[in-house]
């Protein structure tokens, strides 16, 4: 199966997380889910992997709104990216498509205005229900 660029985006950003986590000698368990919280906010992770993301390197955050900003679900689970210009599959009511004439289908969705997975609160949750289902 080939992925597109959106795709390899989100299964990259997964991955790097997951591996900062296991790096960090935190397991994925109900009992860690404060360690997990703490360690992908989006201050400590600035201060820790600059080099990972640009909102990282220039200490701004991509969702400014959001009182502590948690990046643990920076690929948003309802994020489509199975086409090439995204979408949100929970309609978002926040989010609005970006155009520009270098993307390849001339426009792509933008969350960058939507809280939804982002907090400390909400991670706790997603990671609630899928350890849960494990």
């Amino acid at each position: 199966m080939t992925l597109n660029l959106l795709q390899k985006w989100e299964l990259y950003y997964q991955e790097e997380i997951l591996k900062d986590i296991e790096n960090a000698g935190i397991e994925i368990t109900l009992e860690n889910i404060p360690l997990i919280i703490q360690g992908t906010s989006f201050k400590n992770r600035s201060k820790k992997y600059p080099d990972k993301c640009p909102y990282y390197q220039i200490g701004k955050s991509c969702h400014p709104e959001i009182k502590d900003l948690n990046c643990f679900l920076c690929a948003c689970p309802n994020y489509n990216s199975e086409i090439l210009e995204g979408e949100c599959k929970i309609q978002g009511p926040k989010g609005k498509w970006f155009y520009h004439p270098s993307l390849p289908k001339g426009k792509i969705w933008d969350c960058s205005n939507c809280h939804i997975n982002h907090s400390p609160k909400e991670v706790e949750n997603y990671l609630r229900e899928k350890l849960r289902k494990n």
